[in-house]
């Protein structure tokens, strides 16, 4: 498949909203991270306090020191989001009750899911990894209230299509990883029929005239369907999953399971917001370039033009005290498709021998 295929193929439809254990079949006491696998001893700040936010947000801690402990006793299993049928935006944190956005691509029948954005509270705990009463009973409203009528209307109707939403968004100047104001205002219109069949539709209206780049969450599950669906179908060589944990990037290629790891990059680009600071800079961290591995991102147009060549990708630059910083780019490192290249050849060797 060319790139301008991978570009504009697939078939995308939000057909529901599932619990994340029901989707994915999470098992008890497990939490998907972004990035490729690691070890709880060897996160970054940041994924550690998130692992520690998601025992609490589940009830399996009543304090953080008890869910360090258990984490450190191994009793809570950590895994990368890209090794199930999400990814990890941000700091990616899925758990059994984390609410997932499902999509389907109708190209292949192959489903997808993502948390949704998380209204006021911003990249709240999937993405941010934070914690507060608050942001728990927001996650909870969005999983039982404000998505459940809308949930119904979609599987009466058969889904709500995006492809055509994205392609004009495409054409209206959008990459569809960091710069999503017309797919925002795209979809917003779009789904105002669907949302006039509930019950609660000022709410829903409201959710999406105000939240911001909520399209974000949208646009990955589309891509992780679709290449989902394109490597079950049989292609290959490209890649299926790319994302970092804060301390390693990883890639993943159609047909294979492992990961191939450099040093997580830092992204080079404006702060957006008041008070950042670069030496609170995480390095890479997030899936959300699985929007890259179809041909948009950075793909189409990057952010930073002091960042050129290689394989360019877009992202959010996160915080390691929690929350986003700013947007830029940066490139795959080049060590993660040597590797691929070396288990390439090892393989082929394999074969012949």
């Amino acid at each position: 498949m060319t790139e301008d295929e991978m570009r504009e193929g697939g078939d995308p439809f939000w057909v529901d909203v599932a619990s994340a254990g029901d989707f994915l079949g999470l098992a008890d006491r497990t939490v998907l991270h972004s990035g490729p696998p690691i070890e709880y001893g060897r996160m970054c700040a940041g994924h550690r306090r998130s692992m520690v936010n998601a025992c609490l947000f589940e009830g399996w801690a009543a304090t953080p020191s008890e869910a360090e402990a258990m984490l450190e006793r191994g009793e809570v299993k950590c895994e990368a989001a890209c090794d199930y049928a999400t990814d990890g935006s941000g700091y990616g944190i899925i758990t059994a009750s984390v609410p997932l956005l499902v999509v389907e691509d109708r190209q292949f029948g192959s489903r997808a899911g993502l948390f949704p954005a998380e209204g006021r509270h911003g990249g709240g705990f999937c993405g941010w990894g934070r914690y507060s009463p608050e942001i728990a009973a927001n996650l909870a409203w969005l999983r039982d209230s404000l998505f459940k009528d809308l949930a119904t209307v979609l599987k009466d109707v058969g889904g709500f299509p995006m492809k055509a939403l994205f392609a004009q968004a495409r054409r209206m100047g959008d990459e569809l990883h960091s710069s999503q104001d017309a797919i925002d205002a795209l979809f917003t219109r779009a789904i105002v029929p669907y949302a006039l069949k509930c019950r609660n539709s000022s709410e829903l209206l409201d959710y999406f005239a105000t939240t911001n780049r909520f399209t974000h969450n949208f646009g990955q599950a589309s891509c992780r369907a679709f290449l989902l669906g394109l490597e079950k179908s049989g292609e290959r060589g490209f890649m299926t999953a790319a994302g970092g944990n804060g301390v390693e990037f990883g890639v993943k290629f159609a047909g294979s399971r492992e990961w191939f790891t450099a040093s997580a990059p830092m992204i080079e680009g404006p702060y957006l917001v008041p008070g950042a600071k670069r030496e609170n800079q995480l390095p890479w961290l997030g899936d959300s370039s699985v929007t890259e591995c179809r041909g948009w991102g950075g793909r189409i147009r990057p952010i930073n033009p002091d960042v050129q060549g290689g394989f360019v990708i877009n992202g959010g630059m996160m915080d390691v005290n929690g929350g986003w910083m700013g947007a830029g780019s940066t490139r795959i490192p080049q060590e993660c498709f040597d590797k691929a290249a070396k288990a390439k050849e090892a393989w082929h060797a394999n074969e012949l021998a």
